[in-house]
């Protein structure tokens, strides 16, 4: 299997926005309309600001534009099969200890229908050399609590 990355930019948003729209979250409806906007905000932030209606996506597609949201695209045979949000700590002001040489990874998603298969090992091996590649002198996970993890987007 050949797996292939690529970072997210605006040359690749309608293939994110596809894969959101349609494969993340098949199984799960509790993450169903995040578009990975969950850390992105500042604390305190009301979740009907950044989860009513459209406003994920849309938050999603302004913060790809602005170069404010970061994260990679995992692709077989040209088919986003996977996604991982990861970059610059001070991207997520939510999170404690934030600093310009250091990077997180905060997300995984894989296609259902891909699963099981190794993909996102390949994914965060190809992650982590590509974000000590532009120069992090560290980098972290940010794992949620299966508690704190359920949420509902609309």
């Amino acid at each position: 299997m050949s797996l292939a990355i690529k970072r997210l930019s605006t040359n690749n948003l309608d293939e994110f926005l596809d894969y959101f729209d349609h494969r993340a979250f098949l199984n799960d409806e509790d993450w169903a309309g995040c578009y990975c906007q969950m850390y992105l905000n500042a604390p305190g932030t009301p979740e009907e600001d950044v989860f009513g209606p459209g406003k994920a996506r849309q938050g999603a597609c302004d913060r790809v534009s602005n170069g404010t949201m970061d994260g990679y695209l995992a692709y077989l045979n040209d088919q986003v099969v996977g996604w991982c949000a990861a970059g610059n700590s001070l991207l997520y002001p939510g999170l404690p200890d934030a600093e310009e040489t250091l990077a997180r990874i905060l997300c995984f998603n894989i296609d259902p229908d891909f699963r099981q298969q190794g993909i996102a090992t390949k994914l965060l091996y190809l992650v982590i050399e590509d974000l000590i590649q532009r120069g992090f002198s560290a980098i972290e996970a940010a794992p949620t609590t299966e508690e704190a993890g359920a949420r509902s987007f609309q």
